[in-house]
């Protein structure tokens, strides 16, 4: 097979997936327990309020499709009383280009 070949090979878009929750935490756990979780895959920790609340993102590339996995790792880390999934967006790499040209 010869390198022209090889690079006619139709590729599938990139994709990516974010995933944002709120994390509901023991108040004296909040900053331990974002700790762990800023050590999971894809996850950031974006605040965390006083009463214990953490607002995080699960960020995923190309065939991860590990959202669910990584919300009952966060669900089990000790010091988390509930996760809520509040928003999930899903996106190819064409339409990620669709949508900054009409942006322009």
């Amino acid at each position: 097979m010869s390198h022209d070949q090889d690079n006619s090979v139709d590729q599938q878009p990139e994709s990516f997936d974010i995933s944002g929750l709120v994390v509901r935490t023991q108040p004296e756990k909040a900053h331990q327990v974002a700790e762990q979780l800023e050590l999971l895959k894809g996850v950031e920790v974006h605040a965390i309020g006083e009463e214990g609340n953490l607002v995080v993102t699960i960020e995923e590339l190309d065939g991860e499709k590990m959202a669910v996995d990584t919300i009952t790792k966060i669900t089990n880390v000790p010091g988390v009383i509930s996760t809520s999934l509040i928003y999930h967006h899903s996106e190819d790499e064409e339409q990620s280009q669709e949508t900054q040209e009409k942006l322009q």
